[in-house]
């Protein structure tokens, strides 16, 4: 007996995963990494430049118990739309640095 739904019937059709080598792979974890080190780079600034304190300050514990989670949001919008070019210097890796250039 025929399964009564059965993937054919719902008209997706399957899809094949896209071939990805392991230095893609490799290439888009050291993005990621880099752009959260960049968003835990900016979090830190502008808690010491106040934003933190300020954020809580007259709020009580409500309030300061969600500023760090407003900091980060900041901080991660600011990484997004600001990129200190952390990233692409991880991108790049050692081998593309004046170093390298010299040595050929």
């Amino acid at each position: 007996m025929p399964d009564p739904v059965s993937l054919a019937s719902i008209g997706a059709p399957a899809r094949a995963l896209p071939d990805r080598s392991s230095a893609d792979i490799q290439r888009q974890e050291a993005t990621d990494i880099g752009k959260r080190f960049e968003q835990m780079l900016w979090a830190d600034m502008l808690s010491h430049a106040g934003l933190e304190k300020a954020l809580s300050q007259g709020g009580g514990e409500a309030a300061s118990a969600f500023s760090r989670y407003v900091v980060e949001a900041v901080a991660k919008d600011l990484a997004e739309t600001h990129p200190l070019g952390l990233t692409d210097s991880m991108n790049l890796g050692p081998s593309a640095g004046p170093a390298a250039e010299d040595a050929s």
